[in-house]
């Protein structure tokens, strides 16, 4: 009776493994407030630059739901939006999004944004000199259309 009770225990766990492995990052993901409103080019490079980690919109990769790496690349995410979270844009103030905006152009200009290594796994990520300055336009447009306070 016990060898049927571990066989069976076995089965159930071997079974539900997969199933739990496909479900780690998918839960409780939060519905935007109000997602940044900007160009089609400008939003084309936001989202495959920076969306994973700065939106509610991550895609998820494989990878991402094997532990340890699922840990750390939760955390990035976290950590991510926690920074800037381009799907809650319109619940940001008027000086947070200006600061946000500062700290986008900072970033671009500097390459630290997108990190090097995102680019590794994601090579679709990096942004290339005339990319950066769209970037940068669109920052210093922005900034210009926010009100300060």
């Amino acid at each position: 009776m016990g060898r049927i009770k571990i066989a069976a225990a076995t089965v159930l766990l071997t079974a539900s493994f997969p199933a739990t492995m496909l479900l780690a990052g998918a839960s409780g993901v939060p519905t935007p407030t109000s997602v940044l409103q900007t160009s089609a080019p400008v939003q084309a490079i936001l989202e495959r630059a920076c969306y994973d980690c700065h939106s509610d919109r991550t895609r998820w990769p494989w990878y991402s739901a094997v532990a340890p790496l699922s840990w750390l690349i939760e955390r990035d995410v976290r950590l991510g939006r926690q920074q800037l979270n381009f799907s809650r844009w319109g619940g940001y103030s008027s000086a947070t999004r200006r600061h946000k905006l500062e700290w986008i152009g900072r970033v671009v200009h500097s390459g630290r944004m997108p990190p090097r290594s995102y680019v590794f796994m994601h090579p679709e990520a990096a942004l290339n000199p005339p990319q950066r300055a769209q970037i940068e336009r669109w920052v210093n447009s922005a900034l210009l259309a926010e009100p300060a306070n």
